[in-house]
């Protein structure tokens, strides 16, 4: 099957690859070092490798899973100081992320393509004795190879999807060798492993170690922001309303949903906190359309600023909205309503035990969403027009704002520890490793 996957897999890149020059072009941000996707090295990155002894070999595709494999990294160098490591990603943007994060010493690299001999070509180099591949990235060469060539291979924060799962099982003859080379697969949740399991049957090395995402967001201490909201809103009494990394047209529809409580819930007061601040001027004319008055966390220099309370403050900075959610009564999490899909991390306003809403488009974070919703630690609301009511429900009733925080920060200390619990089962299986210091 190798053999034949081997013939086949060229020829269909092949077919694919004028669509893929395109993606690339579109995509941008590329450099020399993507060669490496196809097996090619430079002479001082060659080296690099080669030097390595008994190298650690990382592996993540995109963004959303280089940002959890950093701070795995990270955790493992506290435990592990001087593992000689390598991590690997599949995008343009995800190489950026790492080159900017990865902690000094590890290298960086494209993971190459699953051809044969550039796959061939990385092993040679790296030769590492353990190859770590988050979620759930099932490329048969890389992952045959390894173990052929004497790697130990995990998978970890592994996760999968129903239909991922009875593609698999449907396969079980081509699928199955390859899940068997794993030395031990970590996943994010019991509903995970069942799924897993429809493929390998059940099997003692499949642990279930939680999601990696509640380890990456890091307990903070909350600004005092109270003469801040002084000066915008004016004294008294005050419910705090944080909309956070809200998207075009998220920002519509919280104004509304504003101006449609606040004669109800005088003390309400709104903070709109855009994902990208450099949509202020867009978000601006929203507010203008809306005939709300507004602030500027950050206002324009010379610029004129509004006398007295105003109906809105608006964050027009990076790296202040967890202060904001810790100074809230109330989050909204964006990029879930309003046309948007994805969905932003509700993980961040629970360190802080604030009542969360999110819209039901989570799809990048739909174990930490289901999870929410299994433990009553946040509002999921399920399409535009539910929102109103539901954050008048959370205004009305102080008792269940402060119950949803509650569960919500109790939550974050359930799943904490994924990555430590991912380690001692990588640890448990490579006995040759050296001892934790």
């Amino acid at each position: 099957m190798l053999l034949i996957y081997n013939i086949v897999f060229p020829i269909i890149f092949l077919c694919y690859l004028p669509f893929y020059i395109v993606h690339l072009r579109r995509r941008g941000g590329l450099s020399a070092d993507y060669w490496q996707r196809f097996g090619f090295f430079s002479k001082d990155r060659a080296v690099a490798l080669k030097a390595l002894d008994n190298a650690v070999w990382i592996h993540a595709v995109s963004v959303g899973e280089t940002v959890a494999a950093l701070t795995f990294i990270r955790r493992w160098r506290e435990r592990r100081p001087n593992e000689p490591m390598v991590f690997s990603c599949g995008t343009a943007t995800a190489f950026a992320t790492a080159a900017k994060k990865l902690p000094p010493g590890v290298e960086l690299i494209y993971c190459p393509m699953d051809f044969f001999w550039a796959v061939r070509r990385a092993l040679g180099l790296i030769r590492p004795r353990l190859l770590v591949i988050f979620e759930v990235e099932i490329w048969p060469n890389l992952i045959l190879m390894a173990k052929k060539r004497g790697a130990q291979v995990v998978l970890v924060n592994g996760r999968m999807s129903d239909k991922s799962s009875q593609g698999y099982a449907r396969w079980r003859g081509i699928f199955k060798p390859i899940f068997d080379a794993f030395a031990a697969i970590c996943v994010q949740t019991p509903s995970d492993g069942e799924r897993i399991a429809r493929v390998i049957g059940q099997d003692s090395r499949i642990h279930v170690c939680d999601t990696m995402k509640f380890d990456q967001v890091p307990d903070v201490v909350n600004r005092d922001l109270h003469p801040l909201f002084e000066q915008c809103f004016g004294a008294g009494e005050r419910v705090v309303f944080t909309a956070g990394s809200t998207h075009s047209g998220e920002e519509e529809l919280v104004c509304r949903a504003y101006k449609a409580l606040r004669q109800d819930f005088p003390q309400l007061r709104l903070v709109l906190v855009p994902r990208h601040h450099e949509r202020s001027n867009e978000v601006e004319e929203v507010l203008r359309a809306e005939q709300l008055s507004w602030r500027l966390l950050q206002p324009a220099p010379g610029s004129k600023v509004a006398d007295g309370p105003v109906d809105v403050l608006v964050v027009n900075t990076t790296g202040e909205l967890m202060n904001f959610y810790g100074a809230s009564d109330i989050a909204y999490v964006g990029k879930s309503l309003a046309g948007q899909t994805g969905g932003h991390n509700i993980i961040e306003p629970a360190i802080f035990g604030k009542a969360i809403l999110h819209g039901a488009h989570m799809e990048n974070f739909r174990a930490v969403a289901a999870l929410f919703q299994e433990h009553h630690a946040a509002i999921e609301v399920q399409q535009d027009e539910d929102f109103t009511p539901a954050l008048r429900r959370l205004l009305a009733n102080p008792a269940e704002r402060e119950a949803l925080g509650s569960a919500a920060r109790k939550l974050v200390d359930r799943y904490r520890g994924a990555i430590d619990r991912t380690l001692d089962q990588i640890e448990a299986i490579c006995p040759q490793l050296p001892p934790t210091k």
